[in-house]
């Protein structure tokens, strides 16, 4: 029989004997159990790790897709801020357009609703005026034939001053008031070479005149007319070398060149007070902003009475 080593351990209680095979097989065995259970555990904890990391990357795909539409979604925010402010800008130049237009001094810091509102409210002022002062062609423009100013007479052949101007027109043309009046005079006018003749009074101390008419008759006397109604046909009565209209303005008595009116609109509205400086404009717009009261009052040209 072989020797076999064995191990004594001694206590109070006694003496035990334990063989060495005996203590390694048992070492060997929670050893390869202990083994066994870290493969098991981890095994176990990379088997988790690989589920975290499976879930982490589908949240990461996700956050990826996320990261891509938000700057899509920053990217046309970008170009639409930057349309939006070349729009602004060019509703800003705009609007100072206009209000150049008007008469209105721009003033830039003034927020554009606020801008845009005195647009409306002097808009309402250049009405006024276009409604009660004469302006634009009366009838169909072909052209002048006589201007205003000093001329020699094609019939009496002396000189004088010319205080309208004859408008090329043929036979029964339609004429038709340039501003808001009432009728001051309609019929044959004895005297003055003006054939048939129709006198209009305006607003604000404006009158206008119609001569050698047809003898067709469309408005009477202390009738109230409105811009744009017809009021006459074109003619060859008084002293008249062909079918034409003689077409004054006068403002209390004082002859105006009509080709100043003629062509007088919101594209120009301020050049008017330019041109004819025998109007007192600038007590008729005191009296146009106290109707129409504006933070920015119409920035017109200073006219030497």
């Amino acid at each position: 029989m072989k020797n076999k080593f064995t191990i004594t351990l001694s206590d109070i209680n006694g003496s035990k004997h334990y063989l060495l095979h005996q203590i390694i097989k048992k070492f060997i065995l929670y050893f390869t159990l202990g083994v066994a259970l870290v493969i098991v555990l981890g095994a176990l904890y990379i088997s988790f790790l690989k589920d975290n990391i499976s879930a982490l990357e589908n949240k990461k795909e996700v956050a990826l897709k996320e990261q891509e539409k938000l700057e899509k979604i920053n990217q046309d925010l970008q170009i639409s801020i930057a349309k939006t402010t070349q729009d602004y800008e060019s509703v800003k130049e705009k609007v100072s357009d206009m209000e150049e237009l008007i008469g209105l001094k721009p003033i830039e810091e003034d927020n554009i609703e606020v801008r845009l509102d005195e647009i409306e409210m002097a808009a309402s002022q250049q009405k006024e005026f276009f409604e009660n002062i004469p302006n634009g062609f009366v009838i169909e423009d072909i052209g002048i034939s006589e201007k205003f100013g000093w001329r020699i007479n094609p019939i009496l052949k002396s000189k004088e001053f010319h205080k309208g101007i004859d408008l090329r027109a043929k036979l029964n043309t339609p004429v038709y008031a340039p501003a808001d009046g009432v009728v001051e005079y309609v019929g044959f006018h004895k005297g003055s070479g003006f054939g048939n003749m129709l006198i209009v009074r305006h607003n604000f101390g404006f009158q206008t005149q119609f001569a050698h008419l047809s003898s067709k008759e469309v408005v009477k006397e202390a009738q109230f007319v409105k811009k744009g109604d017809l009021i006459a046909y074109t003619g060859n009565s008084g002293m008249s070398t062909g079918p034409h209209l003689h077409y004054e303005i006068r403002f209390v008595s004082r002859p105006l060149d009509p080709i100043n009116f003629l062509n007088w609109s919101s594209a120009n509205f301020a050049e008017i007070f330019k041109k004819e400086k025998r109007v007192t404009w600038e007590s008729l717009i005191k009296m146009i902003n106290r109707q129409y009261p504006l933070q920015r009052q119409l920035s017109l040209p200073q006219v030497q009475q």
